[in-house]
């Protein structure tokens, strides 16, 4: 089984990128087996990185700036069976193309996978307060979750070493052709929107696979100081809220139940602070949606 490795990058931080590369350089795979693309993604100056070391390895563009246009460029770039989404900030663990695909050939049924997320601060990072490190993507997985419910959400892949079967990239890829606005579901830029990697998995459960979430699959996430502040984490929070309204239409065609704004703020105000601006920030991501929705 040959697998396709792919980094969409914009304007990532050298060390970063360069940290990734080296992990990818200690995968315990054997580079026969996986292929490698850097997809850069509108970045100023373009990238040009040390990709020797790899026999299977290469370059391209995507001059549509967004991280699903780039995702798509790198799906139509690439053959494997497996493709695997590693961000320009994510360092794998040295096991981690080997165990990704054994779980493939072990697992048939399975479209979408990934697994823990550790978030690793760099210097100058405060670590924020646990209620927050669900939005630097930090996710601890105590045992293997596997389901075909788009529903539960504890099985559900997020994008940080997300691996998909190439009969559900396609199958996404297709999706969003006949309906752009799923570009909107994801970074784009500077614009914190999220939900793409959810989107792909959703795909393959309307396909008949399941998703799921393995502990032996392990990666750090390296996190800057400027991720760390709450001026960053509250954007965050808003754009999770704006993410799930926006996903819920693409689905489903109708806007979520809304609750009355005095219940709402009842709710948020039994809460800890760190929580309350939170559940606001949100509050504010799924209102604006719904003003664009309903425009």
């Amino acid at each position: 089984m040959k697998l396709s490795v792919i980094i969409p990058a914009h304007n990532p931080a050298p060390d970063f990128l360069a940290a990734t590369l080296t992990a990818l350089q200690a995968q315990d795979l054997p580079r026969a087996e996986w292929e490698l693309l850097v997809l850069d993604n509108a970045s100023a100056p373009a990238l040009h990185p040390d990709l020797g070391w790899h026999p299977g390895a290469r370059t391209a563009t995507e001059p549509q700036l967004g991280l699903t246009a780039a995702r798509l460029a790198g799906f139509a770039a690439t053959t494997g069976e497996v493709i695997v989404l590693v961000d320009d900030d994510n360092v794998l663990a040295p096991d981690y193309l080997s165990r990704a695909a054994a779980i493939a050939r072990a697992e048939p049924g399975l479209g979408t996978w990934s697994g823990c997320i550790q978030l690793a601060f760099q210097a100058g990072a405060v670590p924020p307060p646990a209620p927050w490190r669900g939005y630097l993507a930090e996710r601890a997985v105590a045992g293997r979750q596997v389901s075909r419910d788009p529903r539960h959400h504890a099985s559900t892949p997020w994008g940080a070493g997300m691996c998909i079967r190439r009969e559900v990239a396609a199958a996404y890829a297709a999706r969003v052709r006949s309906d752009p606005r799923r570009l909107k579901l994801d970074l784009q830029g500077a614009a914190l929107v999220y939900g793409g990697d959810t989107d792909i998995a959703y795909t393959g459960c309307d396909l008949g696979f399941a998703k799921g979430v393995f502990p032996e699959l392990r990666l750090d996430h390296l996190i800057p100081a400027r991720r760390c502040t709450r001026e960053y984490l509250v954007r965050a929070a808003e754009g999770h809220g704006y993410s799930e309204v926006l996903h819920a239409w693409l689905r489903e065609q109708q806007l979520p139940a809304e609750r009355p704004a005095w219940r709402q703020w009842l709710q948020r105000l039994r809460l800890p602070p760190e929580e309350r601006r939170i559940a606001a920030a949100r509050a504010r991501g799924v209102a604006r949606a719904r003003r664009e929705l309903t425009a």
